[in-house]
């Protein structure tokens, strides 16, 4: 899984990055070792509060959530349940769609 910070208006610290990897290692259980999984934390300064976003890249598909809050430590708290949600809704969709499926050719031979 491989992450990147990025931020605007905000000095991450090493404090926030060991935080950040520390709670991203959840996600990674939701995954198969052999996947290429990119993660993106981007933090935006506004005026009084932090914009955060996270952009999960599996696959074909990106998983985004984002969250305004007065700390970015916060809004990483409140944005990674989110993706996690989503990721597993669609793991779901994918195992349903894989169950119903029927092998329509008849391997016999006549």
């Amino acid at each position: 899984m491989e992450m990147n910070i990025t931020a605007k208006g905000y000095k991450v610290t090493e404090d926030f990055t060991k935080i950040a990897e520390k709670k991203l290692k959840k996600l990674e259980k939701l995954f198969n070792d052999d996947e290429n999984v990119t993660v993106t934390v981007a933090i935006t300064k506004e005026k009084t509060s932090y914009k955060t976003v996270l952009i999960v890249k599996y696959r074909a598909f990106d998983f985004r959530a984002e969250s305004e809050e007065g700390t970015p430590y916060d809004a990483i708290d409140i944005i990674i349940p989110r993706v996690e949600g989503q990721i597993r809704k669609q793991k779901d969709i994918w195992a349903k769609s894989k169950k119903g499926t029927e092998n329509v050719y008849d391997e016999s031979e006549d």
